[in-house]
């Protein structure tokens, strides 16, 4: 028989799928697994933290898995003073050889053993064309197995948010203003702009925007910063135009500033109220509501108050305008931020951030009423969220809606189905006692 995928014998351990009863060393010596420990993802052994009986004896240590017995010396274990506190080899075919670590201590080994068709189960799912592997098994799952498991994945997608905040706040040497400012520019961008919309806040000081809070001089510095000024259409006709260039020039000479390079800017394909001077423009609103403070702004757990400083229309110019100079066909309509995407600031930008702030400052409840503010959302409407409720998953909330848009994201699209804790449960049932 083929040796199995080390990934494989990785997911086996860690989710206790092999035969409980009747562990032994190839030595002989009875095993109990009490711990099997915590995954390693970087250089070093497989598993820490694991706590296994060993021949009557406890013992606490790390835990290195392998395909075959031959695998330690091929990846030179036997050298590596880092893995002299392996206390279980663990593979899933022996040669019978004994293996030691650099010390010359020797290596207790163990072969795992599991059902039969366990691996063939989970190969045929991981096989499948559709993105959720195991759609047609999660009527096997039982509810508060997958509630558990979504839990999770809520708490991932808030820490790896977190995470991107806080290094954007030391980038910012500690700056939450300068931090919720380029928070909220790169949102606006929404996935095609994204990327110059955060250039365009990192090379705009949020305090020179507050201290310059008329609609002219705030529109003037980023559409000047965002190069959109200069090579504008229509400067006989528009006066506004020449006004924000006035503007900007001035502010420009007065703080050294340095403007983005125009062709940065993706319009091909969007719809006009996705332009990127309209976002601009609405930004430009949004900063002079914060009056004074955009941090003061958002620093609420008011869904209704958030909801309502995010419904903030760009100025009057902009009902007949889509970029500077450049008259929109249509008729007058006030650029105003809509329900979805004052939604997606609210669940992306805002919640994330003050998340970051209140676990950078130790406040732990402050963490928790955050994070329930999902709960208090309805679920907003997704593809992704529609394929779980054909798989009969229905979100009970935007939290619950979050978690079910890390699993896809994380580990159904990935095909990361091995770490998942559903596709576990679901091979469960043929495991061996």
């Amino acid at each position: 028989m083929p040796a199995l995928p080390e990934k494989f014998l990785h997911f086996v351990w860690l989710h206790r799928l092999y035969r409980r009863h009747g562990l032994a060393c190839t030595d002989g010596r009875a095993v109990e697994v009490i711990n099997p420990g915590t995954p390693n993802t970087d250089a070093g052994p497989d598993f820490f933290n694991a706590q296994i009986r060993i021949g009557g004896t406890l013992w606490a240590g790390n835990v290195e898995i392998h395909a075959t017995t031959a695998d330690w010396d091929r990846h030179a274990h036997h050298t590596d003073a880092a893995y002299n506190n392996v206390i279980l080899h663990v593979v899933g075919q022996s040669t019978g050889r004994p293996v030691s670590d650099s010390a010359g201590r020797s290596v207790p080994e163990m072969v795992l053993e599991f059902a039969p068709d366990i691996f063939e189960r989970y190969r045929s799912r991981i096989s499948r064309p559709e993105v959720i592997k195991c759609a047609a098994d999660l009527g096997e799952v039982p509810d508060f197995e997958l509630r558990s498991w979504l839990e999770r994945m809520l708490v991932e997608r808030f820490e790896e948010r977190t995470a991107m905040v806080e290094d954007m706040w030391r980038e910012f040497g500690g700056d939450w203003e300068q931090t919720i400012f380029a928070l909220m520019a790169r949102a606006m961008g929404f996935v095609v702009n994204a990327g110059p919309m955060e250039m365009l806040a990192r090379c705009t000081p949020v305090r020179i925007l507050m201290k310059h809070n008329s609609p002219c001089q705030t529109e003037a510095l980023l559409l000047g910063q965002a190069g959109m000024l200069s090579g504008a259409a229509g400067d006989e006709a528009d006066d506004y135009l020449r006004l924000l260039r006035r503007e900007y020039d001035l502010l420009q000479l007065k703080f050294g500033l340095r403007p983005m390079e125009p062709h940065l800017w993706k319009t091909l394909r969007l719809r006009p109220p996705n332009f990127p001077a309209v976002r601009l423009a609405q930004l430009a609103a949004l900063v002079r509501a914060a009056c004074g403070s955009l941090d003061a702004a958002v620093s609420t757990l008011d869904l209704e108050r958030l909801d309502g400083y995010f419904s903030v229309a760009a100025s009057d110019y902009w009902d007949t305008h889509l970029a500077p100079g450049t008259t929109a066909q249509s008729a007058p309509r006030a650029k105003r931020l809509g329900v979805s995407s004052r939604r997606l600031l609210i669940i992306n930008v805002v919640i994330p951030y003050l998340y970051a702030k209140a676990r950078r400052q130790g406040r732990l409840r402050d963490q928790e009423n955050i994070m329930k503010m999902l709960q208090l959302m309805p679920v907003e409407k997704n593809s992704r969220i529609d394929a779980w409720r054909q798989c009969g998953i229905d979100p009970r909330d935007e939290g619950e809606a979050q978690a079910l848009l890390q699993l896809t994201k994380r580990y159904c699209v990935p095909r990361r189905c091995i770490h998942c804790r559903v596709m576990a449960v679901i091979l469960s049932a043929g495991r061996a006692c």
